[in-house]
C-alpha cells in the first residue's frame, strides 16, 4: 500500500522515501529505541519493510549498560517482524559503532562494492551519546569570506570559549570577538541520499555514515536559551528533509522536520531548512516559524552530479507548495554553475520552469560559486570518474582563495550577471541575488557592477524580519495536528 502523502497530487512527483529502499543496514542505539524515539526508529522500519519486502534490512541493535541491555532486548522482540534478522552487541563505546556495522555489513554482504558501501547504511542515534546533547552550535568557519562579514553576529568568543550571541550579558560580549555566520542544527548528519558529487561533505573526516538522530525533543533547552529571532540552519550536515519520508506514516504523521519546526516555532526561533528533496504536502507550515529553501540545478547537471535528488521541476512545486501554504520566507540556491556539455540551454530550460511554476512569487536566490576545500580534488579523484571531476575542477584557479578553490573573480562575475540576465528575460526581475560564502572584497565589486544584491543570503531572514519576530506574539501550535 503507498502512503497517502506518496500519491501524485497535480503531477508531483513522489517524495523520496524510495531512497530508503537502499539501505540494508540499520543500526539502532539502545537509549533511542523505546518511547517517542522508538516509535521513530518503528515506522522507519516499517516503511524499509513496505519498500522492498523481498529483500528486508538487517538491524543492528548495540547497548552500553546493563539497562541497555534490558531495552534492546525489549526492542528487539518488537522489531524482528520487521527486519531480516536483529543483531545484538554490547559495545564499550560508541565510538565503536561505525566500526561494528561496517564490519557486520562485510560480512553479510561480501561482494558489495567498498565505494558504495557506507551508503547503505543508517545509523539511528542519541545525540550526545552518554552525555548532554548538543545539537545547535555556531558556524565559526566563515572568516574571509561574506559568511564572516556580511551576516549577522551569531556568536562570541574570548579565548577558548565561543558562546551564542544573546546567551551571555553585555557586558561579557563587549568584550569579547564577535563571529557573523550562522547557526547549525544538527540531527541528521552524513552523505544524505542525493550524494552529490561536489558536496563538501565528502571531504570531511568522518561523515561517510549516515545518522539520525531520534532524541529531538532534548533540543529544548538549547531552544530556550536562544535569543527570539534567531534562524537555525538544519541542512549544513545532512538531508534532513530528503530524509524525513522515512519516518512518516502512511496518514503523514511523525515527521522529525515538523518536529523541529514546532519546538523551534513555539520559542521564535526560525528553522531553515534546505533540500534536494521536495516539501511534502504533509508538512504543517502555517503559523510556524519555517524558512525553506531549495538547492536547484537544469536536469541535465542534476542527473549527473545529483543522482539521488529529486526532479527540478519536482523541488520547484514542493517549493510552491510551501510557499503557498505559510512558509515564513524562502528562496532558491541555485548551482553550482558546472559547464556541462549544452548547460546555457539547459538554464535557459531551468528558468522558464522558475517562471512558469513560481513566477512572481519567488523573492530570492543565493548563487553558489562552485568552491572547493584544498583536500577535495584528491578525495573526488579517488571517488569519481574523470569524465565528472574534469569539468568540476577546470573552473577553478590554481590557488585557494578564502579557504577555497573557487573560479576567478572575472568568471564570477559573468556568472552573477548571467543569472541577473536570465532572470530579466524570464520575468524575474524582482528576484534578488546574492553570493555564497563569496570572498568579501571580490563581492564588494560584484556589488557596484549591479550584478548581487545585498540581501541576507539563504540561511537568514532579513534585519527588518528579525525585528517583527522578536516583538510578535510567540506561535500557538496545535500538537494534536501531528498526533
Amino acid at each position: 500500500m503507498q502512503p497517502k502523502f506518496m500519491e501524485k497530487d497535480g503531477g508531483r512527483e513522489p517524495s523520496m522515501l524510495g531512497q530508503l529502499a537502499k539501505i540494508d543496514l540499520v543500526a539502532l542505539d539502545a537509549a533511542v529505541a523505546t518511547g517517542v524515539a522508538g516509535e521513530r526508529a518503528l515506522r522507519l522500519l516499517s516503511n524499509r519493510q513496505r519498500l522492498a519486502p523481498q529483500r528486508p534490512a538487517h538491524l543492528l541493535l548495540h547497548a552500553h549498560s546493563p539497562h541497555e541491555e534490558e531495552q534492546a532486548s525489549a526492542a528487539a522482540a518488537r522489531l524482528a517482524p520487521l527486519v531480516a534478522a536483529v543483531h545484538l552487541r554490547r559495545l564499550g563505546s560508541r565510538s565503536e559503532v561505525a566500526r561494528e556495522v561496517l564490519t557486520l555489513h562485510r560480512q553479510l554482504w561480501p561482494a558489495q562494492d567498498e565505494a558504495q558501501r557506507k551508503a547503505r547504511l543508517l545509523l539511528l542515534i542519541r545525540r550526545g551519546g552518554a552525555s548532554r546533547p548538543q545539537f545547535i552550535a555556531p558556524f565559526v568557519g566563515g572568516a574571509g569570506t561574506t559568511c564572516g562579514a556580511w551576516t549577522p553576529i551569531v556568536a562570541y568568543r574570548r579565548g577558548r570559549q565561543t558562546w551564542i550571541a544573546g546567551t551571555r550579558s553585555p557586558e561579557e560580549e563587549r568584550v569579547a570577538e564577535p563571529i557573523r555566520g550562522f547557526l547549525r542544527g544538527n540531527y541528521a548528519q552524513g552523505v544524505c541520499p542525493v550524494e552529490c558529487g561536489f558536496c563538501y561533505l565528502r571531504g570531511l573526516q568522518g561523515m561517510g555514515l549516515k545518522s539520525v538522530a531520534l532524541n529531538l525533543e532534548d533540543v529544548i533547552p538549547e531552544l530556550d536559551r536562544l535569543p527570539r529571532g534567531s534562524v537555525v540552519n538544519w541542512a549544513e550536515l545532512g538531508g534532513p528533509v530528503e530524509e524525513d519520508p522515512w519516518f512518516v506514516d502512511e496518514q503523514g504523521r511523525g515527521s522529525l522536520v515538523q518536529t523541529i519546526l514546532d519546538l523551534a516555532s513555539e520559542r521564535g526561533i526560525v528553522s531553515f531548512f534546505l533540500t534536494k528533496g521536495v516539501y511534502e504536502p504533509y508538512l504543517q507550515l502555517a503559523g510556524r516559524l519555517a524558512l525553506v529553501a531549495i538547492s536547484l540545478n537544469p536536469a541535465a547537471i542534476s542527473a549527473q552530479f545529483e543522482p539521488g535528488g529529486a526532479p527540478p521541476e519536482a523541488r520547484l512545486r514542493g517549493l510552491a507548495w510551501a510557499i503557498d501554504h505559510g512558509a515564513l520566507d524562502h528562496t532558491i540556491r541555485l548551482g553550482p554553475i558546472i559547464p556541462v556539455a549544452g548547460y546555457r540551454a539547459a538554464y535557459h530550460e531551468l528558468f522558464a520552469q522558475i517562471r512558469d511554476i513560481l513566477g512572481p512569487r519567488l523573492k530570492r536566490m543565493t548563487v553558489d560559486i562552485l568552491r572547493f576545500s584544498p583536500q577535495m580534488p584528491r578525495v573526488l579523484r579517488a571517488s569519481l570518474p574523470e569524465e565528472q571531476v574534469g569539468p568540476l575542477l577546470s573552473q577553478l584557479e590554481p590557488e585557494v582563495v578564502a579557504h577555497k578553490y573557487r573560479p576567478s573573480a572575472v568568471r564570477q562575475q559573468r556568472l552573477y550577471r548571467w543569472v541577473r540576465l536570465l532572470l530579466e528575460r524570464y520575468g524575474l526581475g524582482q528576484v534578488q541575488t546574492t553570493p555564497c560564502k563569496a570572498d568579501p572584497r571580490e563581492a564588494l565589486q560584484f556589488l557596484k557592477a549591479g550584478v548581487i544584491s545585498s540581501m541576507p543570503c539563504a540561511c537568514h531572514i532579513s534585519y527588518r524580519l528579525r525585528a517583527q519576530l522578536q516583538r510578535s506574539p510567540l506561535p500557538v501550535i496545535n500538537h494534536t495536528l501531528q498526533q
